[in-house]
């Protein structure tokens, strides 16, 4: 029932709990050890990584192909000054084909949403340009064109600042590759004019693969630290909302302790007398529970606490109904706004409940199976009303029907020659 404390399944589901989340921190901390030098997460991190940031990556690549396209096409002041053999070609080129491309590639990028293609088709976007450059430098006969071999450092760059790591490295081997084709074709009359332009484009992929390394690093150091600081207040909450349960919860049983009932009690009486409604409270106690533990053992006990328990609560059928073990082998339940003849009924389906458990008692003077007495105290509350005044009539009750045989439910108000005859249970 509600605001009983832990039950049993509770428990359980913390305890799992506890373990998933020590489970994925112990994920964290390999994915930790994992990520240099690789800049890569086991399997599972990764997929997570890569999910949380796949909607700003999708972004910021779309607008790094928009701001590729207009640079691109800039390169057609260069065609014109100093390649203008070409420049018709140029024009098809920048305007035509590769915009196309693009364009293409975009709609693929928000159709086909995987991390990995997006990834990968910025570098892919980047060859592209460079490829399509070196054809309208390898088609020119100005001998001005190795001068244009410097352009390919500005699309390794800009690729680099969008791309990943391992995307990024893979156009970076090749634009080397594609350097190497264009220094092995065109005319260098200067003559130092080809290892210059060698020894800047190698500069420039030094120097923005480690800034991209760097950056990637940090964006994934970031990640974790902000998954593990999640995990760890995740954790926290876990564990204070344990220790509150724990400081209103009877230990053994898992429903309320007496600390618990008494406040509860308190309060219900409180919201009772702003209204006028009922309030009743039922005493419960097992039967010979002293001959139980001197024949069964203290462990047997233990099991027998934990059913009654469990039936008691499972016999109550609203939320508002809180269980209580007040200590030994009493229990009570509080049941606000009910008034004497549903918190007699409900005692009535608590006293059957334990007796259909059908534990096995043979010390018992009452009958051979676990039993309980149960005492019900009702009030229509007013502002003279007092919880010890109720706790004392159900207290009372509880002892009538002990006086009158046990197994047995007696209400406060039954007169002294009123008792129930208890059901008899088969064997």
């Amino acid at each position: 029932m509600a605001e009983q404390g832990l039950t049993g399944i509770e428990v359980s589901a913390a305890q799992d709990s506890t373990f998933g989340l020590d489970t994925k921190l112990d994920q964290i901390e390999r994915a930790s050890a994992r990520l240099i030098p690789w800049l890569r997460f086991p399997v599972d991190v990764e997929q997570a990584f890569q999910a949380s940031s796949q909607a700003k990556r999708l972004r910021l690549i779309t607008a790094a192909h928009a701001i590729g396209m207009v640079l691109y096409t800039g390169l057609l002041i260069s065609d014109a000054l100093l390649t203008p053999d070409v420049l018709e070609l140029g024009l098809i080129l920048r305007l035509l084909v590769f915009p196309a491309l693009i364009l293409t590639g975009l709609g693929l990028l928000h159709r086909w949403r995987s991390p990995a293609f997006h990834e990968w088709a910025v570098a892919l976007a980047g060859m592209m340009a460079m490829s399509l450059h070196a054809v309208s430098l390898l088609m020119t006969d100005s001998p001005l064109a190795m001068l244009r071999v410097v352009e390919t450092n500005l699309l390794v760059i800009f690729t680099c600042t969008v791309a990943r790591f391992w995307p990024a490295v893979t156009a970076c081997v090749f634009a080397i590759c594609l350097h190497g084709l264009e220094m092995w074709l065109l005319p260098d009359s200067s003559g130092v004019l080809k290892f210059c332009l060698s020894i800047l484009l190698l500069a420039s992929i030094v120097f923005t693969l480690y800034a991209n390394y760097r950056l990637e690093l940090d964006d994934r150091l970031a990640y974790l630290l902000g998954q593990r600081e999640n995990l760890l207040d995740e954790a926290l909450y876990i564990e204070h909302d344990r220790m509150a349960r724990l400081a209103t919860e009877d230990a053994l049983t898992g429903v309320a302790n007496r600390r618990s009932f008494e406040q509860y009690l308190q309060d219900s009486l409180m919201r009772a007398q702003a209204q006028g409604l009922w309030l009743s409270l039922i005493m419960v106690d097992i039967d010979h529970f002293k001959r139980y533990n001197d024949h069964h053992g203290h462990q047997a006990g233990d099991r027998c606490l934990k059913a009654v328990a469990r039936a008691i609560a499972a016999s109550m059928r609203r939320p508002v109904d809180v269980v209580a073990r007040l200590g030994g082998e009493e229990f009570a339940v509080v049941m606000p706004e009910a008034d004497p003849v549903a918190a007699r009924a409900a005692a009535e389906r608590v006293r059957q409940a334990v007796q259909t458990l059908s534990l096995s008692h043979p010390a018992s003077a009452t009958l051979p199976v676990v039993t309980i007495s149960v005492g019900v105290a009702s009030e229509q509350v007013d502002a003279s009303s007092d919880a010890s005044a109720l706790l004392h009539q159900a207290d009372e009750a509880l002892y009538r029907a002990k006086e009158r045989g046990r197994n047995q439910v007696v209400a406060a108000t039954d007169p002294p020659d009123v008792h129930t005859v208890p059901l008899a249970v088969s064997h």
